[in-house]
């Protein structure tokens, strides 16, 4: 039995007994994860996959399909999206030589849905642990997965930014595509659907607009201000809002964590946090990550599963840190229409997909 396997058992057993061990901060066992009206039970064997058939390296990202399926991007060689039923059943592996699958967006245009696989450069063989790094990718696909568009790089249509390795891309209202090249240049670029680059912004820097590690990005259409851009600036521990020309808003700042894109669903706003900070000392902990789990409107944290209990000292966010070790580097996350979560993870000794299933009023 390997490691992974072994691990769902464990964490099956323990959430059997409503008991997950802390995690060395001294704080005991907590029956749930998470905090206030946000607290969450663990399904770890929430996909129901032969690893032999579909494998994967990294669970890099998921979303979900106008069907209610599922799908996740990987970097395993062998495949580059798996789709699941919303109960975990592996449906099909969708195999179009892409690699490199890092971000993905499924979005509506014309009345059909397409896939957004983003190829960030790091490319695994399927055993081992040896990526090389290369210039990334932007491919668009049906969900059938046939390709439909391989965008052409920022370099390919002559604009000298550096190598191109994206992280993630955002559809937006107007139609066209954002891409986050957080492994590159920490641009934002815009592109039509036909390839056309449109428009630049962002960049690096540690000012109030600028990005580092632009890992993410996303677009919440119902913020009363107009519909704005969220980018996470990853290794400052802060996401940070654009409009959608890329005019700097405000910074959203989370000490304590490296945190993903956002995900916006209902009254509520997700991020999977990749690495948590030691309690005390700001050192960054390796196999350590959460979820962070915010009120939409007031863009306060409200629930850490997996971490220290949100708390604010005069308006101020204060560390949140890891206190069970439930997740290794939360990388993305999808939140159904039910309010429960499935959490990819990177480096994880290629696991699949946990589930956080939300615990609802009256429900043991």
């Amino acid at each position: 039995m390997g490691m992974t396997q072994i691990h769902r058992r464990l964490c099956a057993v323990l959430l059997s007994l409503s008991v997950l061990p802390a995690a060395g901060q001294g704080e005991g066992p907590v029956p749930l994860l998470g905090h206030g009206g946000a607290r969450y039970r663990l399904d770890a064997s929430w996909a129901k996959v032969d690893p032999a058939v579909a494998p994967v390296i990294n669970a890099h990202a998921m979303a979900g399909d106008r069907a209610g399926r599922l799908y996740l991007v990987t970097d395993h060689p062998q495949n580059d999206f798996l789709v699941f039923e919303a109960d975990g059943t592996f449906v099909r592996s969708i195999r179009a030589g892409l690699g490199g699958g890092h971000g993905l967006e499924i979005f509506q245009s014309g009345g059909r849905e397409y896939l957004l696989h983003i190829d960030c450069g790091w490319h695994f063989a399927a055993e081992g642990w040896n990526p090389s790094a290369g210039e990334g990718r932007v491919t668009l696909l049906t969900t059938s997965g046939k390709v439909v568009r391989k965008f052409p790089t920022p370099a390919e249509l002559g604009v000298k930014d550096g190598k191109f390795m994206p992280c993630d891309a955002a559809f937006t209202p107007s139609g066209t595509i954002l891409i986050a090249d957080g492994y590159g240049s920490n641009f934002i670029y815009e592109y039509s659907l036909d390839g056309v680059l449109l428009n630049k912004w962002g960049g690096p820097g540690t000012g109030a607009a600028g990005l580092s590690n632009a890992h993410g990005i996303s677009i919440d259409p119902e913020d009363p201000r107009g519909p704005m851009v969220w980018v996470p600036s990853r290794s400052q521990n802060q996401i940070k809002a654009f409009t959608l020309d890329g005019k700097y808003v405000e910074t959203l700042d989370l000490p304590g964590t490296f945190a993903g894109q956002l995900v916006f669903r209902g009254d509520k706003i997700y991020t999977a946090v990749c690495w948590s900070k030691e309690k005390g000392t700001g050192k960054r902990l390796a196999n350590s990550g959460f979820v962070l789990v915010l009120d939409r409107k007031t863009k306060r944290v409200i629930s850490a599963p997996g971490g220290s209990e949100p708390v604010y000292v005069e308006g101020k966010l204060q560390p949140i840190h890891q206190t069970a070790p439930v997740f290794k580097h939360g990388h993305d996350l999808y939140v159904d229409r039910a309010g429960d979560i499935y959490v990819g993870e990177w480096n994880a000794e290629r696991r699949y997909p946990y589930k956080l299933l939300l615990e609802r009023s009256g429900s043991r």
